[in-house]
């Protein structure tokens, strides 16, 4: 399976893209460090979207809030991880470490591009808008 897909031309992703590769625009809810990112994208001449098919896409971890930083005390932090990538065969996959690959928290796999952004960016903001980890 490739990383070429069709989007309804309406479609917020699809009016994104253009025929040089880019990274794919993501809301990335405060409260998270991006450490990679080559979630690139770019349209074909037959209108298709093609997407970088690395199974290292993306990571972020949550980010250290100021006040650990500051020396202020408060509550204790965690380092959670999210990690993406494309698996050739299976799709698009994310999943939540907590903080690392021996503690899986939540994953993920889909072969749809719009799913596997849409997955993202919620898991994303559910963890640090809600502090709660997406089910399983």
């Amino acid at each position: 399976m490739d990383p070429i897909f069709r989007l309804p031309p309406d479609s917020p992703l699809a009016m994104a893209v253009s025929e040089k590769w880019a990274l794919v625009p993501l809301r990335i809810p405060a409260g998270w460090h991006v450490i990679h990112n080559t979630l690139d994208v770019r349209l074909l001449p037959d209108g298709r979207i093609e997407a970088n098919d690395s199974e290292d896409l993306y990571w972020a971890r949550t980010a250290t809030p100021p006040w650990a930083t500051a020396g202020l005390g408060g509550p204790p932090s965690r380092e959670i991880n999210v990690d993406a990538g494309w698996y050739g065969g299976h799709g698009f996959r994310v999943v939540v470490l907590d903080p690392d690959w021996d503690h899986q928290r939540a994953s993920h796999t889909t072969p749809d591009l719009e799913e596997f952004v849409a997955t993202l960016e919620r898991w994303m903001w559910l963890i640090t808008q809600r502090g709660r980890f997406p089910e399983p």
